[in-house]
């Protein structure tokens, strides 16, 4: 009896050491491992607080949005370079958490060699690992070309390809590709992003100078010459546009229908072995499933808040992208790098209108969890290192009572306005918008968040410079955070390079 009982006992012992050997396997499986895949989601203007919001919004509490049980969460750091010719010394804080803390003015604390950073040196410091000058796009404060992470990834034979509810040939997907000197030369850009020997084999994103919000544009006779111009900016101008509409240039096959985008999203063959997709809409893309389908209400709020919007004729950014991974991973055994930008929350932040930044936030995740679906689906989770981040923190996003806006004006002035505290935003529910007060129109220095999972996401561990607790007290997290650049440096190595 007593043998049978021992071995009985080792049996039960073997089997809950193979149990938790199997679920510490499976977490840890990808450690160690170098990445196949690449996919970085950007959502551009989203701080700590913008992400708790839509949070808030689509599920009624903190932490529930699928990239929150990644394994590695941080903060982010994204000053960007003061000026040319002065490079950022060792020892200097772009951002420091005593002074970010002590008032709303903290948020935009500056060096002599720091600043508050723009979209476009935040994405080329993101892909390159060098800081740069606002307004640059893969090019350094000397003028010289940066090389980025896409021009890595290409060298081992991966493909790469942008995708943004924006622009195609914004500030964020500019930085991943492009090198030029200003980020206003948008035509510019998309031309070399849809170069016969662009790297890329997907672009997709707005700037569609026939449509605006699923409707064709109402041209007003006599159109000034600088307003056409800047409707045909973002895809290259006028001639480039005409070329574009034919459905074929430089290679790539041209998509600008929500049917095609579906299509693609459904794995439809044969499938392009690169494609442009400019939608119906010629700035921002809007969040047309920003609502909730289990809280009717959400979809009547949307439609009169988008009321001129035509639900119907606009892919989403999960459809977009679903299409970007068919394409992208189409006859390809080398992997690839892709560039996801919910580039809205942006610009919703700066407008100050938080429903509409709800609504972006969640278009925003949705796709991240149609992605992991997808990556599960297709057996590739452990061969992908998925980063989800920011490029700055937009609107200096607060609780209400942060502070007494004496002018009424929506921003804080240091003169005119009182600081109280700076207050945790307020859940009101699922379906609800929390309550917030923005302190600003413009950018912040705020820590960003940083949520990575799969294969290298471990590296970004050694490159922690710092701990904010009061940040870690407010957000739920360790308070470790790390700089823009080390995101660059996390990919490169993970992919296997030096």
């Amino acid at each position: 009896m007593n043998l049978c009982i021992r071995i009985c006992t080792a049996v039960l012992f073997l089997l809950v050491c193979v149990s938790v050997f199997c679920v510490f396997s499976a977490d840890a499986s990808a450690q160690g491992k170098k990445a196949k895949n690449v996919i970085v989601f950007i959502g551009d203007g989203m701080g700590f607080n913008s992400d708790l919001a839509g949070t808030y919004y689509r599920y009624g509490e903190a932490g529930k949005q699928s990239y929150h049980k990644f394994p590695v969460h941080l903060g982010c750091m994204t000053f960007c370079q003061a000026a040319k010719g002065a490079a950022i010394p060792a020892d200097v804080k772009g951002y420091d958490p005593a002074v970010f803390w002590e008032s709303i003015a903290g948020g935009n604390a500056k060096t002599d060699f720091t600043r508050t950073t723009d979209s476009a040196a935040a994405a080329t410091t993101l892909f390159s690992g060098q800081k740069t000058l606002s307004g640059r796009i893969g090019t350094l404060p000397d003028d010289s070309s940066v090389k980025l992470i896409s021009e890595y990834a290409a060298e081992l034979g991966k493909k790469t390809g942008t995708v943004t509810t924006v622009q195609a040939s914004h500030a964020t997907p500019a930085g991943f590709i492009a090198h030029q000197k200003t980020r206003g030369d948008m035509d510019e850009i998309f031309i070399q992003m849809s170069a016969k020997n662009s790297i890329l084999s997907v672009v997709f994103g707005g700037g569609n100078p026939i449509f605006h919000e699923g409707k064709p544009f109402t041209i007003k006779e006599g159109e000034k010459e600088d307003a056409r111009k800047k409707r045909f900016m973002a895809v290259g101008g006028e001639k480039t546009w005409s070329e574009l509409e034919t459905g074929k240039y430089n290679g790539f096959t041209v998509i600008q229908k929500k049917e095609d985008f579906a299509a693609l999203a459904a794995g439809k063959k044969p499938l392009p072995k690169k494609v442009i997709g400019i939608p119906y809409s010629n700035e921002s893309v809007p969040p047309v499933d920003g609502d909730l389908k289990d809280v009717p209400e959400t979809a009547e709020i949307l439609k009169t808040k988008y009321p001129r919007v035509e639900l119907n004729q606009l892919p989403t950014l999960t459809e977009m992208t679903l299409a970007a991974l068919n394409v992208i991973t189409s006859e390809n055994d080398k992997g690839f790098v892709l560039m996801v930008e919910g580039g809205a929350i942006d610009w919703e932040n700066h407008k100050q209108d938080i429903m509409k930044s709800c609504w972006e936030h969640t278009g925003f995740s949705k796709t991240i969890d149609a992605v992991l679906d997808y990556l599960k689906k297709n057996n590739m989770m452990n061969e992908t290192l998925i980063i989800v981040t920011a490029d700055h923190e937009t609107g200096q996003l607060w609780g209400p009572n942060s502070f007494t806006d004496n002018n009424n004006n929506g921003v804080f002035d240091e003169k005119e306005d009182t600081f109280n505290r700076l207050n945790p935003i307020v859940n009101k529910g699922r379906g609800k918008f929390p309550e917030v007060q923005y302190a600003s129109k413009g950018h912040s220095n705020a820590l960003v968040p940083l949520w990575a999972t799969g294969p290298g996401s471990e590296l970004f561990l050694k490159h922690i410079k710092g701990n904010d607790k009061k940040a870690a007290e407010f957000w739920k997290f360790s308070g470790d955070y790390v700089d823009n650049t080390d995101v660059f440096y996390v990919i490169k190595e993970a992919l296997g390079m030096k």
